[in-house]
């Protein structure tokens, strides 16, 4: 009997390693040159037709975010993560997202387009507004196009986006940065039932909607903004954290039309 737990508590120890393992060897990096720098960019690759492009500004080290990668991929949704920090040589602050060049951002979308798939764009916090910025090039760039290959790009994903220019004053209107309102895809927003950002929602569907984006918003409860990097979560924020591939596939049952796969 002794010999059989033993043996069997190696096989365990084994099934897990090739998990991990697997885990592992299911990121790929690849690099994406453009003109103005060289983006390394982690691949979670799927044989799904939908492919999420997101900005995390992490400088690669992001841990919930690529769980949330990995449980995509398994599911058929190829997931791309560009370092656009380290290949800009910036450091993890706010004011770095200014350094970051539009025209390098939409080479990098470019070349997810070129993949075939359906390509939406996803970001949270102040990060949303790269993917803003770049989506309103892409399609201003490809506006006048024939090819069906340019028409690929499906809709953004905008998690607890923080896209004022300044500090709101109580009783004014926000001004938001520039490339709000820019863009034409179609947009899910999504915002924490537990943050004050929740009471401008509509305000900021308005302003995205303003260039002809059609704006899908809707509040998590419980959780509050950035809840999945948050040292001190609560419960329904881990719950959340534990769901967020469940979260984004919904989104892009909003964007998509309820058609993931083909």
């Amino acid at each position: 009997m002794t010999y059989l737990k033993t043996v069997l508590h190696y096989l365990t120890l084994l099934v897990l390693a090739v998990a991990v393992q697997t885990n592992v060897q299911a990121k790929v990096i690849k690099t994406i040159e453009t003109d103005e720098a060289d983006i390394e960019v982690r691949v979670f690759p799927a044989e799904g037709n939908t492919l999420l492009l997101g900005f995390p500004c992490d400088e690669g080290k992001s841990i919930a975010e690529e769980k949330t990668a990995i449980s995509l991929a398994e599911d058929g949704v190829e997931v791309w993560m560009p370092d656009m920090l380290s290949g800009f040589m910036l450091p993890k602050v706010r004011s770095s997202l200014s350094g970051i060049s539009t025209d390098t951002l939409t080479s990098v979308i470019d070349a997810a387009i070129k993949t075939g798939k359906r390509v939406y764009l996803i970001a949270s916090g102040p990060d949303t507004e790269l993917i803003l910025r770049a989506a309103g090039q892409w399609e201003a760039l490809h506006a006048e196009s024939n090819n069906e290959d340019d028409k690929k790009l499906a809709g953004a994903i905008l998690m607890f986006p923080r896209l004022f220019k300044s500090t709101p004053v109580p009783g004014k209107m926000p001004e938001y940065v520039d490339a709000v309102g820019k863009t034409q895809l179609p947009i899910m927003l999504l915002e924490g039932g537990r943050t004050p950002s929740r009471w401008g929602i509509n305000t900021l569907s308005q302003e995205l909607s303003k260039g002809g984006s059609q704006v899908t918003s809707k509040v998590i409860p419980q959780v509050r903004g950035y809840f999945f990097k948050r040292q001190d979560a609560n419960r329904s924020e881990d719950v959340v954290t534990s769901q967020m591939a469940g979260l984004i596939k919904v989104s892009l049952f909003y964007l998509e039309g309820n058609k993931i796969n083909d």
